[in-house]
This record gives structure tokens, sequence and C-alpha cells, in this order.
């Protein structure tokens, strides 16, 4: 019995025809109580983690030692291919900045680069990378 012909060799679509979502999320503290932490980078990956927590508990995914911040502040997560930060009922607030000001937000879908702050002194910055630029 020939199995060859069942063997098929399978083409692979060309990558750069492949139009891919986000894969990676770059975080970046721009402002923090704490000076250590400024200009640290966190990357993660968006294919094997789907929520990324942030707040002032240790249980978070990403902790940010800041008093003005809650324990669980906010959290991200993919939506189709963009990604949403929504406040977790926070008692200072999730800001974007938008035109050169801080604006309130409860949720904020974005698929880009977006400056975000929790409280009243932490400012990270949320870079989405794709493959392409990855």
């Amino acid at each position: 019995m020939e199995h060859s012909e069942e063997t098929r060799r399978m083409e692979l679509p060309n990558t750069e025809t492949v139009r891919r979502g986000p894969s990676k999320l770059e975080l970046t503290f721009i402002e923090s109580p704490k000076d250590f932490m400024k200009d640290f980078k966190v990357i993660f990956d968006l294919s094997i983690i789907r929520e990324i927590t942030l707040g002032r508990s240790p249980e978070n995914m990403v902790i940010i030692p800041d008093p003005t911040v809650s324990r669980k502040h906010a959290v991200i997560t993919m939506v189709g291919n963009e990604l949403l930060i929504k406040d977790l009922n926070s008692t200072n607030g999730t800001y974007v900045l938008d035109g050169g000001t801080f604006k309130r937000v409860s949720e904020y879908r974005f698929n880009g680069d977006v400056v975000v702050r929790l409280g009243y002194y932490t400012v990270i910055k949320l870079s989405l990378m794709t493959e392409e630029n990855a």
C-alpha cells in the first residue's frame, strides 16, 4: 500500500500577504513615583496572554508601586485586532492622553500607541507590535 499520494506538500501562504493582528504589547513606564520604574519595559506575547491586569496588588501581571493606583486598577484585553484597556472602578481613575490632555476613561480601544495615566503619578505607554514591526 503506497502512502505517498496521501502525503501532499502544503503550500504556506506568502507571509507578506497575510495580515496578522497585533502579536505583542510593549508596556513602558514613562512616569512613576519610584524612579527605578522609569523607562522600565515589559513585552507581552498576545498569542499566549489574553488578559493583562494592572494594579498595586502583587497578584496583578503588572504591579504598579503607586499609592494612588488601586489594588486592581485596570485590565487590558484583546478585542479582535484592537486592545481594550478597561478601568476596574479604580478610586483615582484611568486616563488616556488625547490631544495633549489626559481624559478619564472607563474603557478605551486602541490599535497603535497610547499613553495612559493610572491614578495621579504613573504614566505608561502601550505600543502594539505586529509581526512586521516586532
